[in-house]
C-alpha cells in the first residue's frame, strides 16, 4: 500500500513538472513581456463555506509566507504565471491547550507549486483582475508533545510528522498595478483548496494524524515583479 502510495505521488510530481515546463517554455518566447518577482502573504485558515464542522481553523491560527514567482503579460487582457510558495500556521492555542499535562509543539509548513491564468477587466495602468491557479502542495504537520509526567504510566509523549502531497487550486481576485513598462505591483486575494486529506488514526500511539481534514485557506499577497529594460 506504502509503495502505491508512493508511485501516485511521483506520478503527480511528474506531471506537474511537464507542465510547468510547458509554461515556462511558453513565457520565454516573449521576453519583452516576461517578469521575475516575489512577494510576502498573509494566511487565514478556514473550514470551509456555512459549516461548522472541526476543520483548519480550529487547529492553527493566522499565518504568513514568502514566494516567488514569474509572470508574462502575452495579452493586454491575458497573463500566465507561476509560483514557488512557503506558508507556515502556528497552533491554534485553545485547541492545543495541554498546559496542565505538559509541553506541546504544532505547526503546519507547506511548499506550494503552482501555475496561474488572470483575465484582466481593463487595459489601463490599474486592472483587476480574475484568476485562478493549480499546481502541488506539500504539506508538512508537526506535533511535539512532552509529557509532564515522562517515565511514568501517565506518560503520554507522542512526536509525529505528517508530509503529504496532494494536488490543489485556488480562484483569485486582485489588482494589477503598472509602475513603468519593466515594474509591476500585484495585490491579491485567494482562497486555496486542498482537498482528500483524510485523518488516520494509529492505535499503538492514541494518535489521529490531521483530523481537521482539508487544509484550505484565505491568502492575502503584496507581490512585485521586474523585467528587462
Amino acid at each position: 500500500m506504502q509503495k502505491k502510495y508512493h508511485m501516485h505521488l511521483r506520478s503527480k510530481a511528474i506531471l506537474y513538472i511537464l507542465l510547468f515546463a510547458v509554461v515556462f517554455q511558453s513565457e520565454g518566447k516573449a521576453q519583452n513581456n516576461f517578469f521575475w518577482g516575489g512577494g510576502i502573504s498573509a494566511h487565514l485558515p478556514t473550514n470551509g463555506f456555512g459549516t461548522d464542522d472541526f476543520g483548519f481553523k480550529d487547529v492553527a491560527r493566522i499565518g504568513g509566507g514568502a514566494n516567488v514567482g514569474t509572470l508574462w503579460i502575452f495579452n493586454p487582457r491575458l497573463s500566465l504565471g507561476s509560483e514557488l510558495a512557503y506558508s507556515y500556521f502556528p497552533k491554534n492555542k485553545d485547541t492545543w491547550n495541554q498546559e496542565r499535562r505538559g509541553d506541546i509543539k504544532v505547526n503546519y509548513q507547506m511548499i506550494n507549486l503552482t501555475a496561474q491564468g488572470n483575465f484582466y477587466l481593463t487595459e489601463e495602468e490599474v486592472r483587476p483582475y480574475l484568476g485562478v491557479a493549480f499546481g502541488l502542495y506539500y504539506l508538512r504537520n508537526i506535533v511535539n508533545f512532552n509529557s509532564n509526567y515522562v517515565g511514568s504510566t501517565n506518560d503520554a509523549s507522542v512526536s509525529y510528522v505528517s508530509s503529504t502531497l496532494h494536488a490543489g487550486f485556488g480562484p483569485e481576485v486582485g489588482v494589477l498595478f503598472k509602475l513603468s513598462k519593466i515594474q509591476y505591483a500585484l495585490i491579491s486575494l485567494r482562497y486555496t483548496v486542498i482537498p482528500n486529506i483524510e485523518a488516520e488514526y494509529y492505535p499503538e500511539d492514541r494518535v489521529t494524524i490531521n483530523p481537521h481534514g482539508k487544509q484550505n485557506h484565505w491568502s492575502l499577497s503584496v507581490k512585485m515583479f521586474f523585467g528587462k529594460s
